[in-house]
């Protein structure tokens, strides 16, 4: 299906007056201060809660533990490992059709009908009352999860220029969930007139919200400017030639294999899947099994749920911060990716080597320090979505980078064995390892990307800047289009 959308006249009168208008010029800077005020105000807003509510979600699940789940659902052994890794099994098994469907449908729409499937899933959970309905709840929970990610990054690339996609990346894929899990998760711990389980309970006010929140982001949420509700005429025409500069190309409802096979001889796309699962790795222990290592340094279930919130918040402090500056200082993603990773390596060997019972506070300062586990992440997101041209290529690029972090996501928990409860030395150990090579990943795109950019220098000679008032029309991939130059 082609996109031949057909714009009203008056879209077309505001077209050429903006492109009338001198790039400097005050009135034209004003404009692009209200589109981005209200991309992120609805857009950055819409993804943000979603994708929060969406770790708030998986998340639940060890808080949950904290609070019985194991006992209610008579788990031993490895099973609570199976529970937490299961759920990437839905969630790696629907990811091949998302690619297709992303360039068929809407990104908008779904996420929107995603979320409230997955919102009436989770509600499920709170009927589990064994190990088998655990694992069958958790792997229908990961097929309607699926779309979530890959549709965020398409998004993106559609909304913000690749100087703005840092921040916005860092904003929507958050660990707010951390930090008011713990909150909610001590809340909620504190009904005690009701007659179900805390856990039980747990799941079904995530749940209901989430059929809540799926609903608005259906009914409100635009997919791109052209035909944001919010926006001028003039705003929408002035938004279509602002990203012309992201020389990422027309939308087109075609799935062309050319631009996979492109996207997999690339060596970016192997050095950002392989990084993904490696922090997928550090982010199934710190997901599932945090609260329980810190249960271990001998506090209360209600005091664990809180002393869980400040690494959550070490994240979240650490990638705005990190993006921010990556916003004003153009090529510096890849050197904060690799000195991001530093601090996450660091508190995992305290964790690692100290004592949790006699060197309590040092090994707590090391499990907020592995906080920063996530900047990487959102650094190494960022760089994917800015550095992928075609509308095929972004959509498998992105589902390559959801199946890595699933595939990541099953692995990690089984390194967490239950007979080394709570001090977990060898999913700890996994953790530090991880940490160190994604730092070297960092090293091996920088120079990747610079070595390309210098090619494309040598064969076409310096990019050519696109008229003022012009946008591409072709659906041209980063290696087709002469002018693009790979951002790091």
């Amino acid at each position: 299906m082609a996109d031949n959308t057909s714009k009203p006249s008056s879209y077309a009168d505001e077209k050429l007056g903006v492109a009338a208008l001198d790039a400097d010029s005050p009135e034209l800077k004003k404009i692009d201060r209200k589109i981005i005020l209200k991309s992120d105000l609805f857009v950055c807003f819409f993804l943000t809660i979603v994708t929060t509510v969406e770790f708030l979600d998986k998340n639940a699940l060890s808080f949950a533990a904290v609070y019985g789940l194991k006992t209610d659902t008579h788990l031993v052994g490895q099973e609570y490992s199976n529970v937490a890794s299961v759920f990437y099994y839905g969630y790696l098994g629907t990811l091949p059709f998302i690619s297709w469907f992303l360039t068929r449908f809407s990104a908008s729409k779904l996420i929107g009908v995603s979320a409230t499937l997955w919102g009436v899933t989770l509600l499920c959970m709170a009927a589990c009352k064994n190990y088998g309905g655990l694992i069958a709840v958790r792997f229908i929970l990961g097929i309607f999860e699926a779309p979530i990610l890959p549709s965020c990054m398409v998004i993106s690339s559609l909304w913000w220029t690749k100087r703005e996609q840092g921040l916005r990346t860092a904003i929507w894929f958050n660990t707010l969930a951390g930090v008011f899990g713990g909150i909610l998760a001590y809340a909620i711990g504190h009904i005690t007139h009701s007659k179900l389980a805390t856990w039980r309970l747990l799941f079904i006010i995530y749940g209901a919200f989430t059929v809540l929140l799926g609903i608005a982001v259906t009914l409100v949420m635009p997919d791109k400017p052209g035909n944001a509700w919010f926006l001028t005429a003039e705003e929408k025409a002035r938004a279509e030639v602002r990203l012309a500069d992201n020389r990422q190309g027309a939308i087109k409802h075609a799935f062309k294999m050319s631009q996979v096979y492109e996207a997999l001889k690339s060596p970016q796309y192997w050095i950002v899947c392989l990084f993904t699962i490696l922090q997928a790795i550090t982010n199934a222990g710190v997901s599932n099994f945090n609260p329980l290592i810190i249960s271990g340094f001998g506090f209360s279930a209600a005091r664990t749920t809180l002393m869980a919130t400040p690494q959550a918040a070490v994240a979240i402090i650490a990638q705005v911060c990190l993006t921010t500056i990556a916003l004003y200082v153009p090529n510096i993603r890849c050197l904060l990716w690799f000195l991001s990773c530093l601090p996450a390596l660091v508190g995992a060997i305290l964790i690692h080597v100290l004592n949790h019972v006699t060197q309590r506070p040092a090994a707590l300062a090391g499990v907020y320090l592995m906080g920063f586990y996530n900047p990487p992440f959102v650094l190494a997101t960022s760089l994917a979505i800015s550095n992928v041209s075609g509308t095929t290529k972004k959509a498998f690029v992105s589902s390559s980078v959801a199946v890595s972090y699933a595939i990541g996501n099953i692995v990690g928990p089984q390194a967490f064995r239950a007979s080394e409860s709570p001090v977990y030395r060898s999913g700890i150990f996994t953790m530090l390892c991880c940490f160190g090579i994604e730092a070297f990943f960092a090293l091996c795109y920088w120079a990747v990307t610079i070595y390309l950019n210098r090619a494309k220098d040598a064969k076409y000679g310096p990019p050519q800047p696109l008229a003022e008032g012009l946008v591409e029309e072709e659906d041209l991939t980063d290696v087709e289009n002469t002018n693009f130059r790979y951002s790091y």
